[in-house]
C-alpha cells in the first residue's frame, strides 16, 4: 500500500465511526469527539496485527506464537477501549453515566467494531497485493512476448520493416517521427510515430534517458552522470530521468 492508500483507508474509517457513534451523542461533533479519542486504538491495533502478527507469525507457520500474541493483543486492546471509554465519561459526558450512550459503554461492541476495521484492512491489503501481483505478472508476460518476437516493427518508405533489436542502437525523437539508429554506420529509419510509443513495444533492455533519446543499454559503451556513450554518439542524460537511469545501468 501507498501512502496515499494508507490515506484514504483511514479517513473512510474515520468517516465511518463518526456516522457510526453519530447517534449515540447529542451531535455529531461528540462523535467525532469520541472517534478522535479512539482511533489511535484502532490504528495501533490494526497495523500490529496486519503488519507485525500476520507476517512475522501467522504466514511464517508459527501459528502457536501467533495465537497467543492475538490473545495478548485482545486483552491489551480492551483495557485501552476501557480507558478510552474513561476519557469519553470525563470529557464528552461531564461525569455523567446517563449522558452516555450504552453502545458506547459496551467494551464488546467497541472490540467487534475495532476487530472488524483490523479484518477490514487485512482484506483491503490483499486485495492490494493481488492487484500488484497481477499488474506484474502481466508485465513479465508483455516483455516475454516483446523477447520472443525479436523486432521492432515499424512503417517507413512505405513499407512494413521488420528491425531486430539487437541492431537497434538509439532511437530519437523528431517531434512527430523518431529516428532509429542502428548498428549500420550512418544508417537509421525514420518512421511516424511518438518515443513513448515506441519505448512502450520494445522490451525492458530500451531506456529512456531523455525526453528524445532511448538508447539500448546492450549498446552503452561508457557513460556518466550526464551523458552515455554509444558507438560514436555521446548523448545527454536529462534531469528527469538522471536518477532512474543510475539505477538501470548499475542492474547486471
Amino acid at each position: 500500500m501507498t501512502i496515499k492508500s494508507h490515506s484514504v483507508f483511514w479517513l473512510v474509517v474515520y468517516l465511518a465511526l463518526i456516522l457510526l457513534y453519530g447517534n449515540s451523542f447529542e451531535s455529531y461533533l461528540y462523535s467525532i469527539y469520541f472517534v478522535t479519542i479512539l482511533f489511535p486504538v484502532v490504528i495501533g491495533t490494526a497495523y500490529f496485527f496486519n503488519f507485525y502478527l500476520v507476517p512475522n507469525y501467522l504466514m511464517n507457520g508459527r501459528k502457536g506464537k501467533f495465537t497467543l500474541y492475538f490473545i495478548y493483543l485482545l486483552i491489551v486492546s480492551a483495557h485501552l477501549e476501557i480507558i478510552m471509554i474513561f476519557l469519553a465519561f470525563i470529557y464528552l459526558a461531564n461525569y455523567q453515566v446517563a449522558a452516555m450512550h450504552p453502545s458506547i459503554l459496551d467494551v464488546s461492541n467497541l472490540s467487534v467494531t475495532l476487530y472488524a476495521i483490523v479484518f477490514a484492512q487485512g482484506f483491503f491489503l490483499l486485495f492490494k497485493k493481488y492487484q500488484t501481483s497481477s499488474s506484474k505478472i502481466e508485465r513479465l508476460e508483455n516483455e516475454q512476448k516483446k523477447a520472443e518476437q525479436g523486432y521492432l516493427l515499424v512503417r517507413a518508405d512505405r513499407k512494413n520493416r521488420k528491425v531486430p533489436y539487437d541492431q537497434i542502437l538509439y532511437v530519437e525523437s523528431l517531434s512527430d517521427y523518431v529516428k532509429i539508429h542502428v548498428n549500420s554506420e550512418d544508417t537509421t529509419i525514420i518512421t511516424k510515430a511518438k518515443i513513448s510509443k515506441v519505448e512502450a513495444a520494445l522490451p525492458e533492455e530500451f531506456i529512456r534517458i531523455h525526453r528524445s533519446f532511448l538508447v539500448n543499454r546492450n549498446k552503452i559503451t561508457t557513460f556518466g552522470a550526464e551523458h552515455i556513450q554509444i558507438a560514436k554518439e555521446k548523448l545527454p542524460i536529462s534531469r528527469t530521468y538522471k536518477q532512474k537511469v543510475k539505477e538501470l545501468l548499475k542492474k547486471p
